[in-house]
């Protein structure tokens, strides 16, 4: 055989592979329009509920909700595997596609508010159904501080800043906080002022008359040429959930030449990456800037940044406030105000930021001393005995840790209640008689404090 027939066969092969390859690659379907869907079988009556976050279906038998941020699970369950399977595949029937083998992934919004994903096997070992609620009816700062999200301080100063225009960003991954953090700032707006909101994502819902709500979700063409009239209308408060990035050039443009009041969602892991988004944002509608150029712009266009988090215990809470700064050198920087610190609790860093100066202009009910750093944040329940009830549930060691808080006394000083604490930590590490043991230690270690806190 001749080097050309040689290479000839060899490329025939290779392209043979690369068809039954991806004929054998699983292929997903997202939408982000509403779906017509009739029916959500038996989870119609639990998405009734106001106060659901959430609702994961592992299996026929094992329906788990999110209530007000707390899992539990459903009495409710699936005939049998046959019965779920059947519900996903009616629904990717009634968008218009199949669901099987080779596409065993879809993902649609529903006119009820909420956001499905559902998958089958091979994807998943079972069918599953993972449904995200987006009713904020019930979002405001006051829910955020009876969930522990923030402090009765942080909540305070919110209260304080949303009469004052400056531009917010609130950072943070997915189903971390942001939406409803931003719901809870617009809603603080007072009656006397008119609002605006711009929702990307249909995931909110202002029933307030000062305040015009406008769905972009299924809106594709001149979308732009729309926001630039909505905003040209000068709200004093306006509110962007999830833009992208031309609406974030966009908007850019238009704080430059003096709009305030801002609030966006960013998804983002960290503080950094949120600003570095923005700047990229400029640099795609500005290709002849560079990136240090694109990121002064967008740290000058901001004032302030929440960044939403989960913490340990699974909770999601606003791990900090922080200035967004730029200086005469072009430095760009971010200055933590509060910040959730190790043992689950905020923390103040000393900094005064720019808005306590309009704040006492203003008259607002704000002191200093909150910035100090050795202010104690107070909360509306105990905080560490929130955080131990969680851990315990989630724990592995659940049983270790209920037989230890038996046997500590109720009523004993810190410092003999941290020694007996160290004294039970050897007799256990002495006992442990391979490494798994020593780890379910070391993890109860760490909650050691929170163990101590609660029996006082």
């Amino acid at each position: 055989m001749s080097l050309k027939d040689r290479l000839n066969t060899a490329n025939k092969t290779n392209t043979e592979k690369a068809i039954k390859k991806e004929s054998q690659t699983p292929k997903y379907f997202e939408s982000n329009e509403i779906a017509n869907i009739e029916t959500l079988g038996i989870l119609e009556n639990l998405l009734i509920d106001d106060e659901l976050n959430s609702i994961y279906v592992n299996g026929a038998k094992n329906i788990y909700i999110e209530r007000n941020g707390k899992h539990s699970k459903s009495t409710l369950s699936f005939r049998d595997n046959v019965q779920l399977e059947n519900l996903i595949r009616k629904n990717a029937q009634n968008i218009g596609i199949e669901i099987d083998e080779k596409n065993p992934y879809i993902k649609f919004n529903h006119k009820k508010g909420i956001n499905v994903l559902s998958t089958l096997p091979p994807l998943s070992n079972q069918a599953n159904i993972f449904i995200k609620c987006y009713k904020d009816k019930h979002a405001n700062i006051k829910i955020l501080t009876e969930n522990l999200s923030i402090s009765k301080e942080i909540a305070l100063v919110l209260e304080a800043i949303s009469t004052i225009k400056n531009n917010i960003i609130i950072a943070g991954e997915r189903n971390t906080l942001k939406t409803t953090t931003l719901s809870s700032l617009l809603k603080l707006l007072p009656n006397n002022s008119r609002g605006t909101l711009i929702d990307l994502t249909d995931e909110i819902e202002i029933n307030s008359k000062n305040f015009s709500s406008f769905n972009f979700l299924n809106i594709q063409e001149n979308k732009n040429e729309i926001l630039n009239s909505i905003i040209n209308s000068s709200p004093d408060m306006l509110g962007i959930n999830d833009p992208d990035n031309e609406i974030i050039s966009n908007l850019i443009n238009k704080i430059k030449e003096g709009l305030n009041g801002v609030i966006i969602t960013v998804c983002a892991k960290n503080q950094q990456e949120a600003m570095n988004k923005i700047a990229l944002a400029i640099l795609e509608k500005n290709p002849n800037l560079n990136f240090e150029t694109a990121k002064y712009s967008a740290y000058q266009a901001f004032n302030l940044m929440l960044f939403c988090k989960k913490d340990e215990s699974g909770k999601r809470r606003i791990a900090s406030l922080s200035q967004i700064d730029t200086d005469e050198n072009y430095n760009c920087v971010i200055n933590d105000i509060f910040f959730l610190n190790h043992i689950l609790e905020h923390e103040s860093t000393g900094f005064i930021p720019n808005f306590y100066e309009t704040s006492k202009i203003n008259s607002l009910p704000i002191n200093s001393n909150i910035f100090e750093k050795t202010y104690k944040h107070t909360y509306h329940k105990n905080i560490q005995n929130d955080a131990m009830e969680q851990f315990i549930k989630r724990s592995s060691n659940q049983e270790i840790l209920k037989r230890f808080k038996k046997e500590l006394p109720t009523q004993i000083p810190e410092e003999e209640a941290i020694k007996k604490v160290q004294e039970k930590f050897e007799e256990m590490k002495k006992n442990a008689k391979n490494e798994e043991k020593i780890e379910e230690i070391d993890i109860f270690e760490e909650n050691s404090s929170q163990i101590i806190e609660q029996n006082e």
